[in-house]
């Protein structure tokens, strides 16, 4: 399809929905509690426990027939931990993960709002249960992101526009992205083009899931950066890292390297029996002037039930020289952590 041809689609559906089409919203509240403690090895005199939050939110979806085959909808979700992304603060303010609206027929579905952007869908889901890998680049999701979707048999993609801040730019950045499965392989996808200021690199992302059998499955991935490929400040991520410490502040575990190529490639694997899961992942993040930091995850999760489990997790990273950590200490940093997750 043109990209002429989707907007006179929809031009065409909307003037012929009728407006006196029944109006039932179906409303759905939800919640995910995800929290827990952590001890992050730094060599410091920083270094403790420290209960956090784990990506916990809450929120509600809603979405109406419009008639002729049309669906609109929305959804709005709030985050329950502080600004610095980790703590859990009394009389704290919640912080706005999601607030979109969209429409949706058997040509796709077109959404606009802060939403998880077509990057994180294909190529960048978590593997752990803290939601928060830390070798991979970019981020979960942005604000003023407009995305469309669609599906045929096998095969699903994405294209979307970023359309961020009075800055003079009217298009910030540009994502597509793809999936096809094949029996037990699932191969995909994603690319995002800064259109921001005079930087206008790449970020290519690749990354493959082969379910060997129902207890065990494999998966490797690649994301790539350009040297001037300068959105989300060198795409930090990860829960290795200080975070308002109260002598060092924040410090990275795996620092950026903006300005600089940058890959992140890795190998994971997941074995599951009964209500036991276990997750192992080895990570390279490298820089081509600045070096390597190698990473090593691994996870055991317990369900209690569907939509209930607790696990316990230890990551080690491996700095070179060139990217050590700027603590007070300059040592690798670890970290050990224990955490409950409940859906409702």
């Amino acid at each position: 399809m043109t990209k002429k041809c989707l907007p006179l689609t929809l031009i065409a559906a909307l003037s012929a929905t009728n407006v006196h089409a029944q109006e039932e919203v179906d409303l759905d509240f939800y919640a995910s509690i995800r929290m827990g403690f952590d001890y992050i090895d730094a060599d410091t005199k920083d270094d403790g426990v420290n209960g956090r939050d784990y990506l916990s939110r809450v929120g509600f979806k809603a979405d109406m027939d419009l008639g002729n085959g049309l669906t609109g909808f929305t959804q709005v979700e709030y985050g329950v931990r502080s600004g610095n992304f980790v703590d859990f603060v009394q009389m704290g303010y919640p912080t706005l993960r999601l607030a979109l609206v969209g429409l949706q027929g058997d040509w796709g579905k077109l959404v606009y709002g802060s939403q998880v952007n077509i990057w994180h869908k294909f190529v960048r889901g978590s593997y752990f249960s803290d939601g928060l890998d830390s070798s991979r680049q970019a981020v979960i999701a942005d604000d003023d992101l407009l995305q469309y979707y669609h599906s045929v048999g096998k095969f699903s993609f994405g294209i979307g526009t970023h359309l961020e801040r009075q800055d003079g730019d009217n298009i910030d950045q540009i994502q597509v992205g793809g999936q096809y499965i094949a029996g037990p392989v699932t191969l995909q996808a994603a690319y995002s083009k800064d259109q921001r200021g005079e930087n206008t690199g790449g970020l290519l992302g690749l990354r493959a899931f082969w379910k060997i059998n129902e207890k065990v499955t494999l998966s490797a991935y690649t994301h790539r950066a350009d040297q001037d490929y300068d959105l989300y400040a060198g795409s930090m991520t990860g829960d290795v890292r200080l975070r308002d410490a109260a002598l060092n502040g924040n410090v990275n575990g795996i620092p950026s390297c903006r300005t600089e190529k940058r890959d992140s490639t890795g190998i994971y694997g997941r074995y599951r029996v009964g209500a036991n899961q276990f997750h192992a992942r080895f990570a390279v993040d490298s820089c081509d002037i600045s070096g390597d930091v190698e990473s090593i995850k691994v996870e055991y999760a317990r369900y209690l039930s569907k939509n209930y489990r607790a696990w316990i997790a230890y990551e080690d990273l491996s700095n070179d020289e060139g990217r050590k950590p700027a603590s007070t200490s300059g040592k690798n940093m670890s970290e050990l952590q224990v955490g409950v997750r409940m859906d409702f």
